[in-house]
């Protein structure tokens, strides 16, 4: 059986913002920038069962356009590679989410960076997480 996805939360520093992370359930990223609700972006990211994709949530001021842009660091010997770049929509509420394809990046192990950004005076968040088997946990007769 595999062991649970390792989940690093990060979020990007920047000289007038507090940053805070928390690291959630297992298979899960958490981070969120700090400053304002009006001023910020917080991001949750955690892998799909049963697909070879991601689930991102957050928040970000209401209305606004976040980029979502997902990068894999797949070995020390290559250069992270950019995955996909997606731009969402938060609604009046400031709740924004998509599902991430990570076809490209699917093997076991590798390290995403998802950085959520936004227009100018929004801090941005960060998160990174490590790809594991999409029905991890899961029994298979056929595999025993």
């Amino acid at each position: 059986m595999r062991t649970a996805a390792l989940i690093t939360a990060l979020v990007l520093a920047f000289p007038a913002v507090a940053a805070a992370a928390a690291p959630s359930r297992s298979g899960d990223a958490v981070a969120q920038a700090g400053g304002s609700a009006q001023s910020q972006i917080t991001l949750e990211a955690r892998q799909l069962q049963g697909a070879e994709a991601i689930t991102v949530t957050g928040s970000a001021p209401p209305g606004a356009t976040v980029t979502i842009t997902l990068t894999a660091l797949i070995s020390d010997d290559i250069p992270t590679v950019l995955v996909s770049r997606h731009d969402v929509a938060a609604d009046v509420n400031g709740r924004y989410g998509a599902i991430i394809p990570i076809a490209s990046a699917f093997e076991r192990g590798i390290k995403l960076n998802i950085l959520a950004t936004s227009a100018s005076g929004v801090a941005p968040a960060q998160a990174q997480l490590t790809t594991g088997a999409p029905n991890a946990g899961a029994s298979v007769p056929l595999e025993h």
